[in-house]
């Protein structure tokens, strides 16, 4: 028996067709995304604006809700909230809820596991085992809306997997976020962040996708990128900066660049030395990110190395933030994510040489 469509994969217009098929008025379509999105209803029989026949009909042709949460850990030292989900076929993916200040920043995965094995992070030890749907995208923040403190000022494509490989999924969950007659999110506070999958980045590029753009550059040489990004040896360094400078032109918008400080390994003066030369050649924003070891190989830096590296990149770049390692006690911070799928048959895949984004 074919499973039946998730509500939250459709956009306004194609619920719109859904109605109309149905030959209800227009407005009808209003009235369910403010419920989806506005009052965050989670079962059919709450839309009780709708006539009890079109809610059994709802019922029949769609999924509200289609995972439900195993786990909820809360950091003592900072309020950040990791949430473990498990799916409608078993699998489980994290979420996390960050808050720092006035920010209220929700961070959501696009697959389950990753393929791009990064060396200094938790989920690429999972290798990948699919691609999230539209509606499993955005049920993580509608279902996240309802547990925060306060509703989110940031929508962050950071957690499990690469969102350039699940590209269309990930742009379409991005439009119904935004939709203004949803949940009306403002699209510049919505960030897709990549590992460097070029075809993506162009795509975003001429599409003209309103989105904010992160790159995990994590090494200013080719080289050293190598060594902990597999990825690098596909979309070398060079080639990533001619992407970041197409992306640029293209959109005039600045582009942030994720810079996971290593002790030893990426935090030298000679490496933000580097780093300040690629921040002439495209413009941008630099977020240092102290490591979050996972192991033993990947060393955070001492306070003294990260303010030096700090330092030295300040003056020269247009905007340097050094992220605070929000959610390291409960494993909930940049690397550390991990949703164990050990019982799942699906065998988990490394890198493919075949991409989606293009």
């Amino acid at each position: 028996m074919e499973s039946m469509k998730n509500i939250l994969d459709l956009k306004i217009d194609e619920l719109q067709d859904y109605f109309a098929r149905l030959g209800e008025p227009a407005f009808r379509v209003k009235q369910v995304y403010q419920g989806l999105y506005q009052k965050g209803y989670e079962r059919f029989d709450e839309f009780t604006t709708l006539s009890r026949s079109l809610r059994q009909r709802l019922a029949e042709d769609f999924v509200l809700r289609s995972f439900k949460e195993l786990d909820r850990i809360t950091s003592p030292l900072d309020g950040t909230t990791k949430l473990l989900w498990q799916l409608s076929d078993g699998m489980k993916i994290e979420s996390v809820i960050i808050y720092e200040k006035k920010r209220v920043t929700f961070c959501i995965s696009s697959q389950i596991g990753c393929a791009l094995d990064c060396k200094f992070c938790a989920t690429g030890k999972m290798g990948w085992l699919r691609d999230l749907t539209v509606g499993e995208i955005v049920e993580q923040v509608l279902q996240m809306k309802k547990l925060a403190e306060r509703p989110p000022t940031n929508i962050v494509f950071m957690g499990m997997g690469e969102p350039m490989l699940n590209y269309d999924n990930v742009m379409r969950a991005a439009e119904i976020l935004a939709d203004e007659g949803g949940l009306n999110f403002s699209r510049k506070k919505i960030t897709i962040s990549t590992s460097g999958i070029i075809p993506g980045i162009k795509r975003m590029a001429d599409e003209g996708r309103p989105f904010r753009l992160a790159i995990s550059l994590n090494a200013a040489d080719q080289q050293k990128r190598l060594q902990t990004m597999p990825i690098a040896k596909k979309y070398p360094l060079e080639q990533l900066l001619k992407a970041a400078q197409y992306y640029y032109q293209k959109t005039r918008k600045r582009i942030t660049f994720e810079y996971v400080l290593i002790a030893g390994f990426n935090d030298s003066i000679e490496d933000a030395k580097k780093l300040v030369k690629i921040s002439r050649q495209v413009p941008c924003k630099i977020n240092v990110i102290p490591v979050n070891s996972i192991d033993d190989h990947f060393p955070a830096p001492s306070q003294e190395s990260l303010e030096r590296f700090e330092e030295a990149i300040q003056e020269s770049v247009y905007a340097v933030t050094v992220r605070n390692r929000k959610g390291w006690d409960i494993q909930a911070a940049c690397g550390m994510l991990y949703a164990a799928n050990e019982k799942q048959k699906i065998k988990p895949e490394k890198l493919s040489l075949t991409d989606q984004a293009h």
